[in-house]
């Protein structure tokens, strides 16, 4: 008889047990693969949110900033008075879902130097307020080389033997003996005509972060202001170092500062009727012998070559509607000797400033300036920006030395020295400024007595009131407001 092992619907010894465990340990991988999901969501969440919150603090800035530059505006229209304070909110900002605003106080408006506190700030429904807060300082009058080597977007340094200093042309020439005014002020170093006081300084148009100011190997033998946002760089080989005290000529830190707030308005080409004046070859052009009222020409296109050079008897002004080209052998040669004895000593000699919106190039022999007082021969870029780029561009570049000071805010400036002659001395102010080669800078800081007091106010501070510091505590805006 054949034996039925017929098992459905029965168990083997063991199966249940088996099948519990496998049970329990699918749970256990889903619970750990949820706990996972979840963290890596909340974890995309958190970084999804700080990346949006870091971009709303640098909208911010760029708020408050707009803030500094409506108070401003008011000041210099003289639509506030009082000395209390004023505040302002205006709605600023809507987009995506988020709603901003800027606010702003004025305080101390009547006096020469007032304050401002402006305050950007953005929200929405789903995440708290972020807000940034800056406190600027203003003074009265505008003086436009106050700095010495300062741009709007940037300044960077190329080749390793950069070197920036400061000199002062009411004392002499550089690094000479000072004169009787000079040794009165106990000015320079050492009994010369030099000195430590130059700022290299720069933010960016946008209020975004990077180096604004790249020393590389350079040395400046001053300070170097950044903005709020953007840093400066100084390689191993450079250094931002002083002429005197213990430190001297090692890199100090603390001679570089975030505090720095470009505020340079464009200037205005000369309107009028003026001669027409060809510039070539050989030739002298007359000026007047007065040098608060110098004489004026209308010119087109500029081109020294060979060894063409130009002389300036007098005191001119170029109203240019062309480019600037001066290379090989030719030159600008600005006479000392123009104007008799009879005239006060501040109209002898001679200088030339030019206005233009064509671009600049000066190489070659570049300009004689006997005395290297660069308040004698002043560029001044009138263009208007290029939708985000420089409308013009201004080189001055070759072996000779120059001594000039160059007003530029829309345009990319180059300063380029060759071989041991390299040298300029002045200011410089610029869109972005590249200084490069094998010469040296010196800025002039006679050039910090020009100030134009045309009713303006230009800023002397800035500050990110961060709360870091006793000094960068936010204010409270609101009370301002109530």
């Amino acid at each position: 008889m054949k034996k039925n092992n017929n098992i459905s619907g029965a168990l083997l010894p063991g199966t249940r047990r088996d099948s519990g465990s496998a049970l329990l340990t699918a749970m256990i991988f889903a619970f750990v693969i949820g706990a996972l999901s979840l963290t890596y969501l909340k974890l995309a969440s958190n970084e999804y949110r700080a990346a949006v919150r870091s971009s709303l603090y640098a909208s911010c800035l760029n708020l408050a900033e707009s803030g500094v530059e409506m108070g401003i505006a008011e000041l210099n229209a003289g639509s506030v008075s009082g000395s209390e304070g004023r505040g302002e909110r205006q709605d600023f900002l809507a987009d995506a879902g988020f709603t901003g605003d800027v606010q702003y106080v004025i305080l101390n408006a009547s006096a020469s130097s007032p304050e401002i506190y402006a305050e950007g700030r953005i929200y929405s429904a789903v995440m708290p307020v972020v807000k940034k807060q800056v406190k600027v300082g203003l003074s009265s009058g505008f003086a436009p080389f106050e700095k010495g080597f300062s741009s709007r977007n940037g300044i960077s340094f190329s080749g390793s033997n950069v070197t920036l200093d400061s000199y002062n042309s009411n004392y002499g020439e550089y690094n000479e003996d000072v004169n009787a005014a000079g040794r009165a002020a106990e000015y320079g170093v050492a009994g010369k005509n030099k000195n430590d006081d130059i700022y290299v300084a720069s933010e960016f148009l946008d209020g975004s972060g990077g180096v604004s100011v790249s020393v590389g190997n350079g040395t400046v033998y001053g300070y170097v202001q950044t903005g709020g946002a953007s840093s400066a760089e100084v390689k191993n080989n450079g250094m931002v170092t002083t002429y005197t005290g213990s430190d001297r000529e090692q890199h100090q830190d603390d001679r570089i500062t975030s505090d720095f707030y470009a505020d340079y308005p464009v200037t205005e080409m000369p309107t009028g009727s003026y001669p027409t004046q060809n510039v070539n070859g050989i030739i002298t052009i007359t000026g007047s012998d007065d040098v608060d009222n110098p004489k004026y020409y209308k010119v087109g296109n500029m081109s020294l070559t060979g060894k063409e050079m130009l002389t300036i008897s007098g005191h001119v002004v170029f109203v240019m509607t062309g480019d600037i080209k001066v290379n090989s052998s030719g030159g600008i040669v600005l006479d000392d000797t123009a104007n008799s004895s009879e005239h006060d000593a501040e109209d002898k000699g001679s200088s030339l400033q030019v206005y233009t919106a064509g671009d600049v190039n000066i190489g070659g022999g570049g300009v004689t300036n006997d005395g290297g007082v660069a308040s004698d021969f002043s560029v001044f870029g009138t263009a208007d920006m290029d939708g985000t780029s420089a409308g013009q561009t201004i080189k001055i570049a070759g072996n000779g030395v120059l001594a000039a000071s160059v007003y530029a805010p829309n345009a990319d400036v180059t300063v380029n020295g060759g071989g041991s002659t390299g040298n300029v001395f002045g200011a410089v102010v610029a869109l972005h400024a590249t200084i490069t080669g094998g010469g040296e800078f010196h800025f002039d800081e006679a050039l910090r007595d020009i100030v134009d007091d045309g009713g303006t106010y230009e800023v002397s501070s800035w500050l990110e009131m961060t709360g870091e510091t006793p000094e960068s505590t936010p204010i409270n805006m609101a009370s301002y407001f109530e």
